[in-house]
């Protein structure tokens, strides 16, 4: 899921003029480092795709019916959602195309919402949960609904959630050993958020969180009932965004940041750097900073959420997209795309990759991706930790012009982080 779900809404392009300037700025960074090797997965289109629970270097050939856990998601722009299988051992996928098992159709194109299905893990297994319209009806906000996949003996069965007409994007929990797991999702519009779990999937309940955000940017946070999201108070008179969380057992909202500085997007996890507290980061100062977060107390003894460390991004690629968490071998690392253009949206511009740890004694930020001699836009990247070790795989775009506003399809790739294969427990 998007830190912003508008990432891939589309924009006017600013043609060639800017490509050009793009690539003139990105050539210092070229003479500073040695090119790094991308690996092309496919070469066909693969919009938004999402991993299961293999993801995180734990492989189970036994889950979903024998189907395994290392699998990927997607909608195509045909409204059909695939399911393909990563191999574990090389992460290549199978088939190349992600066309491995028909799921569903008239679900959402990334497009429509701006953003695909996503993954739901439990006790039981996975399920996939996405945007479905009404079979048959003209696609709107208001034949939107949530649809959800589970395996039944070997094959995945789609269903839609109960009274969920006019609701959109959802996102499940993804703890694995969840005995009830859950989904949290928005109505189309935007105007109201809504959870539910599955053990009374019949039952929705309304977040008190609508006057604080629209849903843009919301994850669930691991090995709990939280969401944590970005939002405003309505009552600030400054309308700077701040992260909060929300305890869908108890109903309390928390606000986590407080200064002046706008927040976009965030991320919690447990930290193993820090006996597994909780930890989180967001991005600041117009997304020019990556800001990790960790509750220590202060003079006063009072505990705080407090920035730790300041991840900062090249002089020449200033801007942060997209950035994500893994944990890996004992270590947190926040992977991101790096851009010399804050318009996010505008796929005009060379992107890259990059990627840091979070220990603020050490400065172990590195680039991912620096090969300018092929211009391309690098984006949503999603990682894997396959037995080498994680990948990071992204879509890849040569860059929009006035002939191609949207850009021209390069497929899917990954980069091998270089960490190292996961150590045995």
């Amino acid at each position: 899921m998007n830190d912003q779900y508008s990432f891939r809404r589309r924009r006017p392009a600013a043609g060639a003029a800017l490509l050009a300037l793009a690539c003139l700025a990105l050539s210092p960074l070229s003479r500073a480092a040695t090119t790094l090797p991308e690996v092309q997965v496919t070469k066909s289109p693969i919009p938004d795709y999402e991993f299961d629970s293999a993801r995180n270097g734990k492989y189970c050939a036994s889950c979903n019916g024998g189907m395994g856990n290392s699998l990927f998601a997607f909608t195509g722009a045909d409204g059909k959602l695939w399911v393909g299988t990563v191999d574990f051992q090389t992460g290549a996928f199978y088939p190349p195309d992600g066309h491995g098992v028909l799921v569903d159709t008239e679900t959402a194109p990334v497009a429509d919402f701006g953003n695909g299905p996503e993954w739901m893990s439990g006790a039981s297994g996975s399920r996939i949960v996405y945007t479905r319209y009404v079979t048959g009806s003209t696609h709107s906000e208001s034949t939107a609904q949530i649809g959800m996949a589970t395996m039944v003996n070997g094959t995945w069965t789609p269903s839609v959630l109960q009274n969920s007409l006019g609701r959109a994007t959802p996102d499940g929990s993804k703890d694995d050993n969840d005995t009830n797991p859950r989904i949290n999702y928005i109505s189309a519009d935007k105007s109201a958020l809504f959870w539910r779990q599955m053990s009374a999937p019949g039952v929705e309940v309304t977040m008190p969180i609508a006057d604080l955000t629209g849903g843009n940017s919301r994850r669930w946070v691991p090995g709990t009932r939280k969401i944590i999201f970005q939002g405003h108070n309505p009552s600030d008179a400054r309308l700077v965004d701040q992260v909060y969380t929300y305890d869908t057992d108890s109903g309390a909202v928390e606000q986590l940041t407080f200064d002046a500085v706008g927040k976009y997007g965030a991320f919690m996890w447990k930290a193993p750097e820090y006996g597994n507290e909780y930890v989180f980061f967001t991005m600041a100062d117009f997304r020019r900073k990556i800001l990790v977060y960790r509750k220590i107390a202060g003079t006063d003894g009072v505990k705080r959420w407090t920035v730790i460390k300041t991840i900062t991004p090249p002089t020449k690629l200033p801007y942060f997209w997209s950035p994500e968490v893994f944990t890996h071998n004992g270590r947190s690392y926040i992977f991101t795309v790096v851009s010399p253009s804050n318009q996010f949206w505008d796929k005009s511009y060379p992107t890259h990759l990059a990627i840091s740890g979070i220990d603020p004694l050490k400065q172990n930020f590195k680039m991912l991706t620096n090969d300018t001699t092929k211009p391309r836009v690098r984006l949503d990247p999603e990682y894997f930790i396959t037995a080498k070790g994680p990948f990071i795989y992204y879509n890849r775009l040569v860059p929009a012009t006035t002939e191609y506003p949207d850009g021209v399809n390069d497929g899917v790739w990954y980069v091998d982080t270089g960490l190292g294969a996961p150590l045995s427990k």
